[in-house]
């Protein structure tokens, strides 16, 4: 069986719009594979959708058309079967990047993803929610993860996970936008 493919919120969004930057490589891609074996997250579905109700500028047509496009594909919630991948790559995360608050090694600073930062230069990772949500469901259904975040960090706790024999399979990642 071929792999099968979950999209990511920056890659359902440049499919559905012929005038985004890599929406001809995407597209070419999606058309080798076709669309039996691409789901998506209904996390992005949901980063979408307030992006919509959020933006007053969106045009009605537009809207219709990224729903269209979204309704091509079977969806997958966040599930019991995701609770094991997003704790254990959270937890991996926190231990590789949260600041201990003093007197307290078992309480970091952070609370949020968003809220990580890099502890050598200072700077955020970049981690959202939505993110660790969507790698989550690509772990747990052993899917390729194909985004154009990079999200290097979460690859990292994954490969981590996986090295130590604390995760079954390895976080795999496409970047579909870029030109082959």
């Amino acid at each position: 069986m071929s792999d099968a493919y979950l999209l990511d919120t920056n890659v359902i969004c440049t499919l559905a719009d012929a005038n985004r930057a890599g929406h001809a490589a995407a597209t070419s891609r999606l058309q080798r594979i076709g669309t039996d074996f691409v789901l998506l997250p209904s996390m992005a579905v949901a980063e979408i959708e307030f992006g919509m109700a959020r933006a007053a500028n969106v045009r009605p047509e537009k809207r219709e058309e990224l729903r269209r496009f979204i309704a091509r594909f079977d969806q997958l919630p966040f599930d019991e079967s995701c609770i094991k991948p997003y704790s254990s790559v959270r937890a991996e995360l926190w231990r590789m990047n949260s600041t201990p608050r003093p007197g307290r090694p078992q309480a970091s600073k952070e609370k949020r993803p968003e809220d990580l930062c890099d502890k050598v230069t200072g700077r955020e990772l970049g981690i959202d929610e939505p993110d660790l949500i969507i790698a989550s469901i690509a772990l747990a259904q052993n899917l390729v993860l194909v985004t154009d975040d990079g999200m290097e960090r979460v690859k990292e706790a994954a490969e981590r996970l996986f090295r130590n024999g604390d995760f079954p399979v390895q976080l795999r990642t496409e970047n579909w936008l870029l030109s082959v």
